[in-house]
């Protein structure tokens, strides 16, 4: 009771202003992100904010799967923040934001990462736990407001556990994940058999590139990051064909050049998966060297081989923010 009562009057302490509030994920939404901000709207609008949630780009082919399969409908896409009121969830970076998120108003962060470089001179409400997804997050700020998960919303939040936490598989996956998911599927009245058979089906939806063009797939799951004054995009896609996989990872290369003019970025890279193997793609020199370093030397220009059931798994981000402190 205690907690409720805290919460609602931090909310009550934040500068809401007089227009929409939008909850927003982070670009090149994934589904974590995109329920997360549907989810978290719904909370808002139950404790009595005008809130509507929004994406920061188009969703991939898994989040679209798992909105036809829970019945959900896809938020709008936000072009520009500029002078808006946002709540963030699942991130809290500036370079990962939608176009205009400096100079728009941040209310609140919701995120399951690390802390990132938003600021905000007002006062602002934030939850950053280190769990699997952003939606376990907000399944507990639902049980601390005292609100009601209803059966659509449990639907919305475990599509987005599922996805984050790879079905509970995910080295990120904490018992909280587990808890949780436990509970919106008992809800759901979804047995562990079935939620693995809806997570296969998501996870073949995400390697579908149909109708999409080679700079659309790299970009589909790709996020920005800037270590110690570096900005890269780091692409991470799957694919299950072994025999055109080296056709596959040439056609990404061959876009990397076009997105890393395009995103200012200083450096790209993609971690690709097909079955037990990753191939780590990188483009320009300053990339190479970063990767290398990490993998071992290149087979071929602008690709490591790395094959999991030799090598110990290395997570790409803590590796190469790593190599950009030293």
């Amino acid at each position: 009771m205690l907690n409720e009562i805290c919460y609602r009057e931090a909310l009550k302490a934040l500068d809401w202003g007089t227009e929409t509030v939008y909850t927003i994920g982070h670009k090149a939404p994934d589904t974590d992100t995109v329920t997360a901000a549907i989810a978290y709207a719904d909370l808002m609008q139950k404790l009595g904010y005008s809130v509507e949630a929004r994406i920061a780009g188009k969703a991939n082919n898994e989040t679209k799967y798992a909105a036809a399969l829970f019945g959900f409908p896809l938020p709008p896409i936000l072009e520009d923040a500029r002078g808006k009121t946002l709540i963030l969830v699942d991130h809290s970076e500036t370079c990962q934001a939608v176009a205009g998120a400096k100079e728009a108003r941040i209310l609140q962060i919701i995120d399951h990462h690390g802390l990132g470089d938003v600021m905000e001179s007002k006062r602002i409400f934030a939850k950053i736990f280190p769990v699997g997804s952003t939606c376990t997050i907000i399944f507990t700020c639902y049980q601390e407001f005292g609100v009601e998960v209803t059966k659509k919303i449990a639907q919305i939040l475990l599509a987005g556990i599922v996805s984050d936490t790879q079905n509970l598989k995910k080295k990120t996956t904490t018992e909280m994940d587990r808890v949780v998911c436990k509970i919106l599927a008992e809800r759901l009245n979804i047995s562990s058999e079935n939620l693995e058979m809806i997570y296969a089906e998501m996870k073949k939806a995400a390697k579908n590139f149909d109708g999409m063009t080679d700079e659309e797939i790299f970009n589909s799951d790709a996020k920005d990051y800037v270590i110690n004054g570096h900005k890269f995009r780091l692409g991470s896609l799957s694919f299950d064909d072994k025999k055109s996989i080296n056709s596959f990872l040439q056609r990404m290369l061959a876009v990397m050049p076009k997105i890393l003019t395009d995103t200012a970025n200083e450096m790209i890279f993609c971690n690709v998966s097909c079955h037990k193997h990753s191939y780590i793609l990188y483009f320009t020199e300053k990339a190479e060297r970063i990767a290398e370093s990490i993998y071992g030397n290149s087979e071929s220009a602008g690709i490591i081989y790395v094959d999991h059931r030799l090598n110990r798994k290395v997570d790409i981000v803590p590796a190469i923010t790593q190599a950009l402190l030293s």
